[in-house]
């Protein structure tokens, strides 16, 4: 958070990012889609096996001359997103701690990263060969967690601790709510085809 930053920066940086995110999503989807639908392969529950399935499946779409990009990004694509998470992860718990808990009983950065490393070393360790399984605990997690995070955020950007010339206007409050009720609609949604 750089308080020197202005308001349009901020907005602009945080549209940049959404935008983006909505487009290499969809990419993912529409990319996902078209090379492995209709395949019928069945995909292992070992990681490793699994990892190298996807990629021959995108170099048989893509020709001989992808697979070692599609390596490279497979691997990037897992690296960064670790990466962020060991490093987003505890900061964002770390402040949410201090803004929860009295002095004294507030869990800092090195704590959360403990537990964070500690937790993913024992689910990779317990769902190495569970492909599978893995992927639909992350998913399930997802759902779930979605609606939950999403009424966090809308209280905080409507509530006390946010000046009220930053509140959003009636129709962004109006959509928010909205779309949290469909964030919830969906996720029992899910959890009811499992």
């Amino acid at each position: 958070l750089n308080p020197e930053l202005g308001e349009r920066q901020v907005r602009w940086d945080f549209n940049m990012g959404y935008a983006t995110t909505i487009i290499i999503g969809l990419s993912f989807i529409l990319l996902g889609g078209l090379v492995m639908y209709g395949q019928g392969q069945e995909f292992s529950n070992s990681g490793a096996i699994f990892a190298n399935q996807l990629i021959n499946m995108y170099t048989d779409s893509l020709g001989q001359w992808s697979k070692a990009f599609i390596g490279v990004a497979a691997f990037t694509t897992m690296f960064s997103t670790s990466l962020s998470t060991l490093d987003g992860s505890p900061r964002v718990m770390a402040k949410t701690s201090s803004l929860l808990f009295a002095p004294g009983y507030q869990i800092n950065y090195l704590a959360w990263l403990v537990i964070l490393v500690i937790g993913s070393v024992l689910i990779y360790l317990g769902l190495t060969d569970q492909m599978g399984t893995l992927i639909t605990v992350g998913t399930v997690l997802s759902f779930i967690s979605a609606p939950f995070y999403a009424l966090i955020i809308y209280r905080v950007v409507t509530g006390p601790s946010l000046p009220k010339e930053h509140h959003p206007g009636l129709w962004v409050k109006i959509f928010s709510l909205l779309a949290i009720a469909l964030l919830i609609g969906f996720s029992l949604w899910y959890l009811t085809t499992l």
